[in-house]
């Protein structure tokens, strides 16, 4: 299964040829920094520990905000919540915001007896907002879809600036760090949820500030569509609409219950706030079953959204199709008592479990 790009994921060395046994995954979103610690035992992969950690205080914004930090401020976060995790060990693996990166698929037609590696650059100057010389590039062809033209490939570009390389690069020897290469968060989520009896999966991933739709197909990502609404903005209508703090709006959207006495308002502030995105994932996945012949195999959802009580319901209704909670923990062993914990909490923790993840597969 294909789930990163060597030539941009490589770039950051790993720092010993011995495999450790102990990794952990950092997730470091808009609005919080995840880790998971996963460890290597001789019977399974085990869950070691896991944390969170808002990033609107490091920011002097409330809690649940999205914001922009510079470096070290995220190197603190990062440094922070290791230290209230327990995390151990000393390995890392840096899944990499896709708002840091440009992703998307490329139609390229060959002339004949045209090697496809050449007209790569060609191509990515139509798309990649950015010269060239100012990003690393990097690009995977992708498998075709039934009887289509011989002479035009689809492919897979990615292009993450230069300039954030480093500072991903910086964080990691700031957090004193070795580990893998680090990922687009798009890997890291689907190898978090990709399950070896699926076909074709769909990941649609509520965040805070942005709402992100990857299809796989062979455990290859085909497509990914992103909407700029999320968890955020779900905070923001509710806050609005009961006249509160944003900060308490968010304590309120975490907390709420189908019986809480603002279950109301929260469903209508998600609404507001997400109908427009799982609408739009609806019509491309729609139009990719078309084009592949046959339907979707699984759907699942992820991101802090996802675990809201009122949103499985209300988001299978509005796509249209059975879908479920993304788990990633199904994937290790941990002690029976934290499984209602870990069910709660799984959309949540997708991208830092599939990082860390990335070491054992």
């Amino acid at each position: 299964m294909a789930f990163s790009l060597s030539k941009v994921f490589g770039i950051f060395g790993a720092g010993s040829n011995a495999r450790p046994t102990s990794t952990v995954g950092i997730d470091i979103g808009s609005a919080s920094v995840k880790v998971v610690e996963i460890e290597e035992t001789e019977k399974a992969l085990q869950l070691r520990t896991y944390g969170e950690l808002q990033l609107g205080p490091y920011d002097g914004k409330a809690l649940g905000e999205a914001v922009l930090l510079q470096n070290q401020k995220r190197i603190e976060a990062v440094v922070d919540v290791m230290r209230e995790a327990e995390v151990h060990t000393s390995h890392g693996a840096l899944a990499m915001p896709l708002s840091s990166s440009f992703m998307t698929v490329v139609p390229v037609v060959l002339g004949a007896d045209e090697d496809i590696e050449n007209r790569i650059p060609v191509e990515a100057r139509k798309y990649v907002p950015l010269p060239l010389t100012d990003v690393t590039l990097d690009w995977t062809e992708l498998p075709p879809i039934g009887q289509e033209n011989e002479k035009i490939k689809e492919v897979m570009l990615a292009a993450i600036e230069n300039r954030a390389l480093a500072e991903y690069q910086q964080l990691l020897s700031g957090v004193r760090m070795t580990g893998e290469p680090a990922e687009i968060e798009a890997f890291s989520l689907v190898r978090a949820l990709w399950k070896r009896s699926d076909t074709t999966l769909a990941i649609i991933d509520i965040g805070a500030s942005t709402s992100k739709l990857y299809i796989v197909r062979g455990g290859m990502l085909e497509r990914l569509h992103r909407v700029a609404s999320g968890g955020a903005l779900i905070t923001k209508r509710l806050a609005e609409l009961l006249q509160i703090s944003f900060e308490d709006a968010e304590n309120l959207k975490r907390a709420s219950t189908q019986s809480d006495e603002h279950q109301r308002e929260v469903y209508q502030a998600m609404v507001s706030a997400v109908e427009g995105p799982l609408l739009e994932f609806k019509r491309i996945i729609n139009q990719y079953e078309a084009r592949i012949g046959s339907p979707i195999g699984r759907v699942a959802f992820s991101g802090g959204v996802a675990a809201s009580a009122q949103f499985l319901s209300y988001g299978r209704d509005t796509i249209g199709l059975p879908a479920e909670i993304g788990n990633p923990f199904d994937k290790v062993a941990y002690p029976a008592f934290m499984e209602d914990t870990l069910s709660n909490i799984a959309p949540t923790f997708a991208v830092s479990f599939g990082a860390a993840l990335r070491l054992f597969q």
